[in-house]
């Protein structure tokens, strides 16, 4: 039934089978592969300083301001470049060195850290100056996850992203994990601004293992490059003409649009109606971490035994039965198995979409289709989110739950009747 519809044969066919080759000779696996450890461990402490950054950043600004204006607004600061530069990045990603890109991009995080600390002990305490902090922060932040994103594909078989996407969520959750003993170690800071340059220390040494990380990377020879919006242009006809691509992509938009206003209704949920405390509800949430962890653990045999497609419909499946859970949920046992499902459903979705994304783009076109699909991802998550707040006060946080999860089976019986299903 689906033997004229196979997308991995689909995209760069003497391009794609010459790197795999080459990589294969160099490494049949990923542990043993020097490039790709590099960006594991990168990933790893980057992880972790940014989860560091993720809990003191709103402290301090509670510090300064005692106001949840500030905090929201500073968050809405660092929301906004995934907006307005995630194109733009994407394009200058595929004009660049990538190992030099990427260089820049964590050594000005790091600069900024720096900054932010210099101002907050000096007492210089402009909140202007703290959002525009924020707003770069975030800006390097992307342009250093859509490199990377090129760099996995350019240093791992094809063959094998999806291992590689699985190990490399497996070292953000099991950080994400660690969230309420990272907490703890903050609280024990003679100065909370202390772990801002704990932060900027992993970024340097991030900095030191890409000085290690030996790439070949193709360019184009001869010529002028073509201009920043003639090469957009490339990157949006190729996304259009890959139908499973953008088929992927329009049932991601939806699908974040449930994740998002689920993850943002479950702390309002376990604080208001669970009554837990602020540390409780950190250890709880631990438990879609491990759920995480445990999807990262069986990626790989599972896209081989079911398919990416059967495995994406799943990850839908289970994400809906958390949701479900959520609405049904008396205690706190239901709410751990819920915040498990919700976790593991999230990891297999995340990598599933990643690795289809690696997969069907071809290397030079890598940067500018991260950023088209990325962009795309979140269009519709500022409406939902705004939309749940009001759901919330006029009707409860079960009515949010209930709804994502009929949201989810009317999303996985639309994919059921597309060819998606059969994506191996």
């Amino acid at each position: 039934m689906n033997n004229d519809f196979n997308p991995a044969l689909q995209t760069e066919p003497a391009e794609s089978l010459g790197h795999t080759s080459s990589s294969l000779n160099v490494s049949n696996r990923l542990e043993s592969s020097r490039p790709f450890l590099v960006i594991l461990c990168s990933v790893l402490l980057l992880s972790f300083g940014s989860k560091l950054y993720e809990i003191i950043l709103p402290l301090m600004m509670y510090d300064i301001t005692h106001s949840s204006v500030a905090m929201s607004s500073m968050k809405t600061a660092e929301l906004l470049p995934n907006f307005f530069f995630a194109l733009f990045i994407g394009v200058l990603v595929d004009r660049v060195d990538k190992k030099r890109w990427v260089l820049w991009m964590i050594g000005l995080q790091a600069l900024l850290l720096i900054g932010f600390v210099l101002f907050f002990r000096s007492g210089t305490h402009v909140l202007p100056l703290y959002y525009t902090i924020g707003f770069l922060l975030m800006t390097f932040n992307y342009g250093y996850f859509n490199a990377q994103t090129s760099l996995t594909k350019l240093t791992v078989p094809t063959h094998r992203l999806t291992s590689a996407n699985a190990k490399l969520s497996f070292a953000e959750t099991l950080v994400g994990i660690m969230g309420p003993a990272l907490s703890a170690m903050i609280l024990l800071l003679p100065d909370i601004s202390d772990g801002l340059l704990i932060t900027a220390g992993c970024y340097g040494l991030c900095m030191l293992l890409f000085t290690r990380l030996r790439l070949e990377e193709k360019h184009a020879d001869g010529g002028t490059r073509p201009s920043l919006a003639k090469a957009f242009t490339e990157g949006w006809t190729a996304f259009k003409s890959n139908t499973p691509l953008w088929m992927m992509t329009v049932f991601v938009i939806f699908l974040n649009c449930s994740s998002t206003v689920v993850n943002t209704t479950v702390i309002f949920f376990a604080k208001d109606e669970l009554k837990l405390s602020s540390s409780g509800l950190a250890v709880v949430l631990s438990a879609a971490g491990v759920g995480g962890l445990a999807a990262s653990l069986f990626m790989g045999k599972m896209r081989l035994r079911l398919g990416l497609g059967k495995l994406y419909a799943a990850s839908i499946l289970i994400s809906g039965a958390g949701y479900l859970l959520l609405f049904l949920t008396d205690g706190l046992p239901v709410f751990l198995i819920a915040l498990f499902l919700t976790g593991l459903g999230s990891t297999v979705h995340s990598v599933c979409v990643y690795s289809f994304r690696q997969e069907q783009t071809p290397a030079p076109l890598m940067g500018r289709i991260a950023g088209i699909t990325g962009t795309l991802f979140r269009v519709g998550m500022p409406i939902a989110v705004y939309a749940s707040g009001w759901i919330i006060a006029w009707y409860g946080s079960a009515v949010v739950f209930l709804g994502c999860a009929v949201w989810n089976l009317v999303v996985l019986l639309v994919l059921l009747r597309t060819r998606l299903r059969g994506l191996q």
